[in-house]
């Protein structure tokens, strides 16, 4: 069944697959976090904007990794930031962290100067609508300071064989195509709603547009080979991982 974004984020079903009573991070994730703390240079009173927390799995990374002090988190989704909400009260966070029900496009800072700004979980992907991408991207860099960061992971248009097809036919028909190149229907739990792949091109434009600095991209492969541990092409979603600053 096809639904909207919101609508699926909201769903219990899908929430409860994303819940974790136990915070985690993968090891991309950790190397993304070990970039800031190497750009910010060991800076104390670190402030962190995190787009799209949903249920909270990182934000205990990021304070504990990054050393964040005070942590903004918003989501899309009223249910996902209730149980985010509750995890946060069971891990002992509730007053280093402030939530909020908030689509990212439409994102308004008022009080505070951010160090970093994350946008994990491939929050990216599941937005369709270029301008609401850019969107996001442009206030990202607003709310940081001088100083700041942005780090992220968006899903690729390369990947398995059957998603690198998909994407090259894609390519082929693209002045047929109603929507961009990078548009497939994405979800799970029997239910789909349309969603977005980047390419290492693409990405770069849409931070570059919005006056990011030193931008590096790598996808999962490359980071595999970086940090010598295998990598199944044949199985592998070969993300996308960024990091830019602000200057």
């Amino acid at each position: 069944m096809k639904v909207e974004n919101k609508s699926f984020w909201e769903n219990q079903v899908v929430i409860a697959t994303q819940d974790r009573s136990v915070s985690s991070s993968s090891n991309y994730e950790v190397f993304l976090y070990e970039k800031v703390v190497s750009y910010l240079n060991n800076k104390k009173k670190i402030c962190a904007k995190i787009f799209g927390c949903g249920t909270g799995r990182e934000i205990p990374e990021v304070i504990k990794y990054i050393g964040a002090e005070r942590v903004l988190a918003s989501d899309i989704a009223e249910n996902m930031i209730k149980k985010c909400n509750e995890n946060l009260i069971n891990w002992g966070l509730s007053d280093v962290v402030i939530t909020e029900v908030v689509d990212a496009a439409k994102f308004e800072n008022k009080d505070y100067s951010f160090d970093v700004v994350t946008i994990m979980n491939n929050m990216l992907t599941y937005v369709i609508e270029k301008q609401q991408r850019n969107e996001i991207f442009k206030k990202s860099y607003e709310i940081l300071n001088d100083t700041g960061c942005i780090i992220g992971v968006v899903h690729n248009q390369v990947g398995t064989p059957q998603k690198t097809g998909y994407f090259f036919i894609r390519k082929i028909l693209k002045p047929f195509l109603k929507k961009e190149v990078g548009y497939r229907l994405t979800g799970f739990k029997g239910l789909r709603f349309g969603g977005y792949y980047f390419t290492k091109k693409d990405l770069y434009k849409h931070l570059n547009d919005n006056n990011f600095k030193n931008i590096e991209i790598i996808s999962l492969e490359e980071f595999s080979e970086i940090k010598k541990i295998s990598y199944d092409r044949l199985r592998g979603y070969n993300n996308l991982l960024f990091f830019a600053t602000k200057h």
